[in-house]
């Protein structure tokens, strides 16, 4: 028994000095490199950690999947203004085509095919950029602008230069705010733009008729607008107010009225105005627009614009016609020429404008930026070629923005 126990012990102490062996002699080496592993290398652990979990999660869409699968009604999107109605058919949103803009995405974490979120964002989206409503809401078109019924404040700084003349700077602040006890029917429009009024150029721009010069000076107005009926094919709607101009203070009465018709796929747009002031007494806007789709890429109109005046002689118009061409769900352009006229003993043609406008919403959703290099050819001048190119930034707040 003695021989037995005194081998167990020999055994237990040669696996004792066995392990020390194998043991460093100081542990806090052992620990030593784990104690100075740098925080960044940990950091960049656990990002690529869950980045590797999130693509293991994410399944592809597949194949047979179609693209009505689920219901594509417009809802909102990140990055896409808010519609109230699109003004496109039916039959042109039901076309299964593809997407008729470069996705904005360089750098794509996930699988490498198309999710199934994927497939319908971009159906939805499609759908969104085709109709002149989204585009009009984009550019912030007057079209758009009298029509709108939501808590907003436009600011805007515009740059302009033309044929190597003095740089003129103008800025454009327009605050809307909805009065909830009217049943969100009523808003109060604060306005401070010399051209803001200029509704006889509705929708417009460079490109509108010449408005005469006594109908331009003006500077801050402050109106009650009241909402009496929207739709998608009707538009009702009236403003009064007072405005300051020139030193002097005038007060307005402006009802507004728009129909939308469908002729097969074309879209018939008729808007109507009759403006009075205190001042100028009784004037007339009408505007008539002929659009649709071109493709998977275009948006074509034509705008026929006619402008009267009680206390000046002859007739003012003009005709336009755009190309828009959405880019992304964040910028956009738009291809014009147009000619405006005044009437007298015989139609006169007064200028003749081509221009190109993009624009880019940057940095934050409620930001844009645009450009806008136009040539004009106006009588005064012979009709020789007058370069010019305007810069603008501008910002929106609010449900709209």
């Amino acid at each position: 028994m003695d021989h037995a126990k005194s081998s167990n012990k020999l055994s237990e102490q040669r696996w004792i000095d066995t392990v020390r062996s194998l043991l460093p002699e100081n542990p806090e080496e052992v620990l030593k490199p784990f104690r100075s592993y740098p925080p960044f290398r940990s950091f960049m652990l656990s990002i690529g950690m869950v980045l590797a979990i999130s693509c293991a999660l994410t399944l592809p869409a597949s194949a047979e999947t179609s693209d009505n699968a689920l219901d594509t009604a417009p809802f909102p999107l990140t990055g896409v203004p808010s519609l109230t109605s699109a003004t496109t058919s039916t039959r042109e949103q039901e076309k299964s085509s593809p997407v008729p803009f470069k996705q904005e995405d360089p750098v794509r974490l996930g699988p490498a095919g198309p999710t199934f979120l994927d497939t319908l964002q971009a159906d939805i989206t499609k759908n969104l950029l085709q109709s002149s409503r989204w585009l009009d809401s984009f550019f912030y078109d007057p079209r758009y602008a009298v029509e709108e019924n939501e808590t907003r404040a436009v600011v805007r700084y515009e740059g302009f230069i033309e044929n190597h003349a003095h740089w003129t700077f103008k800025t454009r602040v327009k605050l809307v705010l909805i009065l909830p006890q009217l049943k969100n029917k009523a808003n109060l429009i604060i306005a401070g733009d010399p051209n803001e009024d200029d509704q006889n150029q509705l929708g417009q721009g460079l490109l509108a008729s010449p408005a005469p010069v006594e109908n331009t000076r003006r500077n801050t107005s402050a109106a009650l607008g009241y909402l009496i009926r929207s739709s998608e094919r009707y538009n009702i709607n009236a403003k009064i107010g007072i405005r300051y101009r020139n030193g002097h203070v005038v007060s307005f009465a402006r009802p507004h009225y728009r129909r939308l018709s469908r002729l097969d796929n074309w879209d018939l747009r008729f808007t109507q105005e009759f403006p009075y002031w205190t001042d100028t007494k009784w004037s007339s806007s009408t505007t008539v627009d002929l659009e649709r789709p071109l493709g998977e890429a275009f948006f074509f109109r034509a705008s026929l614009n006619g402008s009267w005046f009680e206390k000046l002689p002859g007739y003012y118009y003009g005709l336009v016609f755009s190309l828009s061409q959405p880019l992304s769900t964040t910028s956009a352009l738009s291809y014009n020429a147009g000619a405006s006229f005044q009437t007298g003993a015989h139609d006169v043609l007064q200028e003749v404008v081509v221009a190109t406008r993009y624009r880019q919403r940057f940095w934050r959703d409620w930001m844009y930026f645009d450009i806008t290099p136009q040539v004009r050819f106006p009588r005064d001048r012979r009709f020789n070629a007058v370069p010019g190119i305007m810069f603008g930034l501008e910002m929106q707040f609010g449900q709209g923005g």
